[in-house]
């Protein structure tokens, strides 16, 4: 996988804001409230995220599930998937 592709995927997870986590979470018809998307933020952003590293993802994404709710866990968890496929390219 190109190396610069996987830069500016990292980019934008790690400086997502609400507004566009919202925004997604609508498109793929997975709503999440304004609360939700708030507490998604700050697990987020308690660490750089690299989304080659899988245990870290995956981390993330239990911590999700405790810290938030479950639902929430599963939709950042589909939304996150889009790039699934770069996990395994490098």
């Amino acid at each position: 996988m190109n190396p610069v592709i996987v830069q500016m995927i990292n980019l934008k997870v790690n400086s997502l804001s609400k507004e566009e986590l919202l925004s997604l979470s609508q498109q793929h018809n997975m709503p999440i409230t304004d609360s939700q998307a708030e507490k998604v933020l700050t697990v987020l952003r308690s660490e750089t995220i690299n989304i080659t590293n899988k245990q870290q993802v995956e981390r993330m994404i239990q911590r999700l599930k405790t810290e938030v709710d479950p639902h929430v866990s599963n939709v950042v968890k589909q939304l996150l998937a889009q790039y699934g496929h770069y996990l395994h390219s490098i």
